[in-house]
């Protein structure tokens, strides 16, 4: 298991890395061709917006790993101890019913897209690649929020606030 939590944090970390100095250089480029009147990269515009696809989706399963999302932390911190473990735990099935059915669906239309075989405009990229951002975010908000609650219950700690990393 904790092999498996260290190759999917280096995916993560591998996208963000990638992505973002991608998307900066492409919009970068784009905005020095347009200002000296060079034309227009379309493809870049397309490429950054699908870079910035990617990036955020990939943020999403490490802001879950890093509890950094927003919660409503002020008022469950002022409950007791029961009452924080019960708002946890039904904060954590939410999450994880809502993260079932967007990777439900998601994996629906990359289906159909692939069945389809959709192109991009400018690049010629199969769209199931963008979709499939979507379906890896969601997937990855699942195993995070199981990952924060198991941690949560061997260390028995259910406040909304930012935990140490442990190693399941």
């Amino acid at each position: 298991m904790k092999k498996t939590l260290k190759h999917l944090d280096r995916i993560e970390e591998y996208i963000l890395i990638i992505t973002f100095p991608l998307m900066l250089l492409f919009v970068f480029s784009a905005t020095v061709f347009r200002y000296f009147e060079l034309g227009s990269l379309t493809w870049a515009d397309e490429a950054s917006r699908y870079l910035m696809i990617w990036l955020a989706f990939a943020g999403i399963g490490l802001g879950f790993k890093k509890n950094a999302h927003l919660g409503i932390s002020f008022f469950i911190n002022r409950l007791p101890r029961l009452g924080q473990k019960v708002f946890y735990y039904i904060r954590a099935i939410i999450i994880i019913l809502f993260g079932g059915l967007v990777t439900h669906f998601t994996f629906l239309l990359i289906m159909s897209q692939i069945n389809n075989g959709q192109l991009s405009p400018a690049l010629g990229i199969p769209m199931w690649l963008v979709y499939l951002a979507v379906l890896f975010g969601s997937v990855m908000m699942i195993i995070r929020t199981l990952q924060l609650v198991i941690i949560s219950t061997r260390v028995d700690d259910y406040k909304d606030n930012q935990r140490e990393e442990e190693v399941i």
